[in-house]
């Protein structure tokens, strides 16, 4: 169905709210300290912009200087293991905030983009024809090929899925690697990105056009059509954002596009008479809330803080940037972090000026990125780092605004079947459909099928998490129907670790711990090693408690293959916090000599894959 979108809402908008650009959390001072109080409508030229002192660096040694292998190939992606990229060679640098190298890593091709998954997984693309998936120790898991040339970079789902898409499509994978779905989607505007509504769907946008304003076509998760927007005017750039997807327009207005009662509706706009752009803003999301993202356009370009839900305006300065140029934008310790090919400012969370650098022009260098801990690392054409100290010390409880994308379901997609299983009704995933269930996880290419699997699977795995909660607590009557057929259960935990989604790890490392010693307890063992992804360490600790209240060889053992997989799949962090532990136990002398001998082994086998 077609819905014509934003066009009815917007003069509703603009008629009813007009005094939301004059309510600002703060309003920032001049260079006289006096507020200017500017309204809507005040001229912008008159403005004057926030003074603080301003760092040459063309003028100083750099604090470190770090020589690389080869050029860069694209810019810094954060992870909470420091900020990865890829280089000439074939070789993935781990680099901290002050610009020391913490690791590296092979790779097997030349890496032309790179992508934050979930938990610190990287997505990683070749030639434009090959996704590779990099666990967060930089080890390559999987590549797949979609059969078409990749336009833009891969989107990680909610659940362990990443969506890639290009030559008129739009696919879908699993975090094994097998592809879940592909989907024709002609006319893609390979220049906007593919983002997230807040619900989970995914918004494409069109090339063609209504009168000039732009279209988009959202998909499910599972790669059904829904529907076709038309928006108010010409789209220019978007960022998704937890209330849904920030726009902004060609004339310099502003809005957010978000899904309501199951359709997507114009939740606010703002007109450029009201944030004074004359031209498309940039959008950075996330800016010290959840619900505040930052806008800038022009030249010197005005910053506005928006909170994303209502739409109003927080607060706003006028930087010394040229937006249009903009090179680096990033929340960082110190504030937002902005520059462009010779000026970089932080700003915090009032808009106040935090401190301003210029440097020389982007022409000697490829990418740049400002860490948590004061720096501007440069990444030279001539193939070294050049790190910057701007900010001498930072102000005491100031943290991180990083923090890596978890792994949830789409609720909104999959809502708890009403078919839960019971001795009335038996099981209400039947032997045939888990046969059917197991089959296509394994080959691939099941379509929107999978919105009905997963629905039934996530009802079931929830259904068996409360009746162990209640089994161990005094409300606990009689038992149900998954208390009295464990056989059933390691079926449907045998299907969610085949499933190639990360939703279903919490639910198996606590269920490890309620049902050690039971008859479950080797399948959620095995559960946890098939699924592998343990951002939080969860599965681990889990494994580590089993292997603690288990005299069971064959529970032993698989404990061992299910920390090599969790280990190998997450990466050395991960092997010498928790797995080398676990492993470490297993050859204290109340277990067999055939434990002792498979834990050294699954040690070794951990030293060969040079996690």
């Amino acid at each position: 169905m077609k819905a014509k979108l934003f066009l009815p809402v917007v003069l509703t908008l603009l008629c009813a709210f007009p005094t939301f650009a004059a309510d600002k959390r703060s309003v920032n001072k001049g260079a006289s300290g006096a507020a200017p109080g500017k309204t809507a409508n005040a001229d912008p030229s008159k403005e004057e912009a926030p003074s603080c002192p301003v760092i040459d660096l063309s003028a100083i040694k750099p604090s470190k200087v770090t020589v690389l292998g080869g050029a860069a190939l694209a810019a810094a992606v954060r992870c909470e293991s420091g900020y990865m990229i890829p280089i000439e060679g074939k070789i993935l640098y781990a680099f901290d905030g002050e610009g020391n190298a913490v690791w590296t890593h092979g790779l097997s091709s030349k890496v032309e983009s790179l992508s934050p998954g979930l938990g610190g997984i990287l997505y990683a693309v070749s030639r434009k024809t090959t996704l590779c998936m990099i666990g967060p120790g930089g080890k390559e898991l999987w590549k797949a090929r979609p059969g078409f040339s990749m336009d833009g970079d891969p989107v990680a789902g909610r659940d362990g899925r990443v969506f890639v898409r290009g030559g008129g499509k739009v696919a879908c994978y699993g975090l094994k690697g097998t592809r879940r779905w592909v989907t024709d989607v002609d006319g893609q505007d390979t220049g906007l990105p593919l983002l997230e509504l807040n619900d989970g769907r995914i918004l494409v946008f069109l090339t063609k056009s209504e009168g000039g304003k732009s279209c988009a076509l959202t998909l499910s998760p599972f790669g059904k059509p829904m529907e076709e927007l038309t928006f108010s005017g010409t789209v220019k750039s978007a960022a998704s954002c937890g209330d849904g997807v920030l726009l902004a327009f060609a004339d310099g207005a502003i809005g957010l596009c978000s899904v309501q009662g199951g359709k997507s509706v114009s939740s606010w706009i703002k007109a450029s008479s009201e944030t004074r752009f004359s031209s498309a803003a940039q959008i950075v999301t996330g800016v010290f809330s959840s619900r505040t993202a930052a806008f800038l356009a022009g030249s010197p370009a005005r910053l506005l803080y928006v909170n994303t839900q209502t739409g109003q305006i927080e607060a706003e300065a006028r930087t010394g940037l040229n937006a249009a140029s903009l090179r680096y934008k990033a929340v960082t310790a110190q504030g937002l972090a902005l520059a462009d090919n010779g000026t970089a400012e932080c700003y915090s969370g009032e808009a106040l000026p935090v401190w301003k650098a210029t440097y020389n022009n982007s022409s000697t260098w490829s990418y740049m990125f400002i860490s948590d801990e004061g720096f501007i690392n440069f990444m030279g054409k001539d193939w070294v780092i050049s790190s910057y100290r701007v900010r001498q010390s930072l102000s005491a409880g100031l943290d991180s605004q990083f923090k890596e994308k978890t792994a949830v379901q789409y609720y909104a997609f999959c809502s708890d079947s009403n078919l839960g299983s019971s001795d009335v009704y038996g099981r209400a995933i039947s032997g045939k459909l888990s046969i059917e269930m197991m089959d296509d996880w394994k080959k691939g290419d099941y379509g929107a099928r999978e919105q009905g699997y997963v629905s039934l699977l996530n009802s079931e795995i929830s259904s068996i998490d409360m009746a162990y909660n209640v089994a161990g607590s005094a409300r606990a009557s009689s038992s149900s129907y998954y208390l009295t057929h464990p056989a059933y259960c390691q079926e449907l935990f045998s299907l969610a670790a085949s499933s190639q989604l990360a939703s279903f790890a919490p639910y198996i490392a606590r269920l490890m711990i309620k049902t050690s010693g039971s008859p479950l307890s080797l399948t959620l063992v095995k559960a946890a090693g098939e699924t592998a992804f343990d951002a939080d360490g969860s599965m681990l600790d889990a494994l580590m408690y089993t292997a603690q209240h288990s005299a069971n060889d064959g529970v032993l053992m698989a404990i061992c293959d299910a920390t090599y997989e969790i280990c190998r799949f997450m990466g050395r962090n991960t092997f010498i916090r928790k797995g080398n532990a676990i492993l470490g136990y297993l050859l204290y002398p109340q277990f067999s000599q055939r434990v002792h001998d498979y834990a050294k082994k699954t040690l070794d086998r951990l030293i060969d894959e040079k996690i």
